[in-house]
């Protein structure tokens, strides 16, 4: 063993390295949280009498939130071992923490299995058969598919982390290089079977909310939307155990560096897919695909839009290029929570709308709009419009997202505290402390 990785077990002795007492504690404290949040979002969801409708958005919006974080955080982990990466060995225990969060994350889906036929309009068969396009698409969008489609993605994503994890914690106790030899042989083929899911996901989700709507560049829109986000909640995990006395001398400005070029880098990349899904839509001008950008260009959801284009770009295209804005932990740590919460803006604008296009009164209105003005709200919809953006719907979207991220928070700190938080006999760590940006 040589001496940086003796430095390391020393350091681990002096309980730099290890959370103990420390990660009960914050799991207890996130999980009372999070249960608090989710009963009261349940109750101010129950307040509006719309039958959960608002309720059931909600959730999704968090979910799918929490989701990208755990998807992001798995394809991380895999992208290290198959491109055999050095730097980012400091920061790999702590990214597969919070891409072990597949299991709670599918018993936090149950709850939105009783509201599909709220969320999703082609559960209804009669829905489906109200138009031949809607018809041709029945073999695809229908419970069983959809179901057995959910059972495969959970078994991927389940079966793939758990794996990842499992071989690093075993690599820590026997210290056989094999098993590192093994993660990186089978990473190749766990990358490609992560992009797809996580591609299919937001497909099976999000797009078909909007059943009727058709685009080949959303998947990938959303994979971007996804990837971006583990490089904005590493950071701040990284800051948060130094502030606890952990990793202090370990992950450093070099390291902070590297994750917040990949932030910027993957910021960059959403807004080249979004404008290219845009472009593309403007310039064929169909209505089976413009109708996806209609609802988000009128009435409120215009103001969304703008301020998600601004936020998620234009300001952090200038404002992240310094790079101290990567090196200064205060300057990075903004960047994250900015990033993060136009990332959850993101996904809001994309699920949210429909809680009042979907419905009767909306599909009717909407119907007939678009023959004179496209980009007018008709007066018919602009108490509708404005549903998920009403205090109480807002409040729902806000106690779903603290719940459902304090329990995935829970869950990281339970599942951290069960070993090192370094792969403490990775040959790869020595190079990886001793990084140096030039």
């Amino acid at each position: 063993m040589n001496d940086a990785s003796q430095q390391i077990i020393k350091l681990g002795s002096r309980d730099e390295l290890y959370l103990q007492n420390a990660g009960t504690r914050w799991m207890g404290i996130f999980a009372g949280i999070g249960i608090v949040a989710l009963a009261a979002a349940f109750g101010v969801g129950a307040s509006l009498h719309d039958h959960l409708r608002q309720f059931y958005f909600s959730y999704l919006t968090a979910w799918i939130f929490c989701f990208a974080i755990a998807a992001s955080a798995l394809f991380f982990v895999i992208g290290h071992h198959l491109f055999k990466s050095s730097w980012s060995s400091v920061v790999r225990r702590l990214a597969e923490g919070l891409a072990g969060n597949f299991v709670p994350l599918l018993v936090l889906f149950l709850p939105i299995i009783p509201g599909m036929r709220q969320l999703y309009p082609w559960m209804s068969r009669m829905y489906m058969n109200s138009s031949p396009d809607l018809h041709n698409k029945i073999g695809f969008l229908n419970p069983q598919f959809f179901a057995l489609r959910m059972a495969l993605y959970a078994a991927a994503l389940i079966g793939i982390s758990l794996y990842m994890r499992s071989a690093s914690l075993r690599q820590d106790q026997d210290g056989k290089v094999k098993r590192l030899l093994n993660l990186q042989w089978h990473s190749a083929w766990c990358y490609l079977t992560i992009f797809w899911v996580i591609n299919l996901v937001g497909a099976d989700l999000v797009m078909t909310l909007q059943p009727t709507w058709i685009s080949y560049i959303e998947p990938a829109f959303f994979f971007a939307a996804t990837g971006m986000m583990v490089y904005a909640v590493l950071p701040l995990l990284a800051m948060a155990l130094q502030a606890g006395g952990r990793l202090k001398d370990i992950i450093t400005a070099e390291h902070y560096e590297d994750m917040g070029r990949w932030l910027y880098a993957w910021a960059m990349f959403w807004t080249y897919l979004g404008f290219a899904q845009y472009m593309l839509i403007w310039y064929a001008n169909k209505p089976d695909e413009t109708m996806n950008y209609l609802i988000r260009d009128m009435g409120p959801w215009v103001i969304i839009t703008i301020v998600l284009f601004l936020g998620h770009f234009i300001i952090p295209l200038f404002g992240m290029l310094p790079r101290q804005c990567k090196r200064v932990k205060p300057l990075l740590a903004f960047w994250c929570i900015w990033l993060l919460f136009f990332g959850y803006l993101d996904f809001f604008e994309r699920i949210q709308p429909q809680v009042w296009s979907a419905t009767a009164a909306g599909r009717k209105a909407m119907a007939g709009v678009h023959k004179f003005n496209p980009y007018a709200l008709p007066h018919s919809l602009a108490g509708l419009a404005w549903m998920p953006l009403h205090p109480a719907a807002l409040l729902t979207s806000l106690l779903c997202l603290v719940g459902l991220v304090s329990l995935l928070l829970a869950h990281t700190f339970y599942l951290l505290q069960k070993g090192a938080l370094l792969p403490i006999r990775d040959p790869k760590l020595p190079e990886s402390i001793a990084f140096e940006n030039f």
